[in-house]
């Protein structure tokens, strides 16, 4: 991402899948299952991703990187890419169990979003 210029979605799953070694694996395998990135496909990983590790300690880390590109893709993606964020992952996140596991990782923007979500 070059700075001036708004964050894409394939910006926004490269950072993801750098970020977790699992997310770069899955990202990979989505591409060459799809032969391209389909977002909203893409982020069900990711989300199903936080969900079964969310809680375990020695993931926080990782669960917290994660949560920090999706706080990025708030701030600086496109309008497509937002959309990615909140409706395939914040949307969906809200209604899990692990979301009260997650929710002291949270950034200002994801905090945002569920205050007017």
């Amino acid at each position: 991402m070059t700075r001036g210029k708004p964050m894409t979605n394939l910006e926004l799953a490269t950072s993801l899948g750098s970020r977790s070694t699992v997310l770069g694996e899955s990202l990979a395998s989505h591409i060459k299952e799809h032969g391209t990135l389909v977002p909203h496909v893409f982020m069900t990983r990711v989300l199903d991703h936080v969900r079964t590790n969310a809680g375990a300690h020695e993931s926080d880390p990782e669960i917290a990187a994660i949560l920090e590109s999706l706080e990025l893709g708030l701030e600086a993606g496109d309008r497509e890419t937002r959309n990615v964020i909140s409706m395939s992952f914040l949307s969906e996140a809200e209604r899990e169990p692990f979301y009260a596991t997650i929710t002291p990782l949270l950034g200002p923007r994801v905090r945002a979003h569920y205050d007017v979500g």
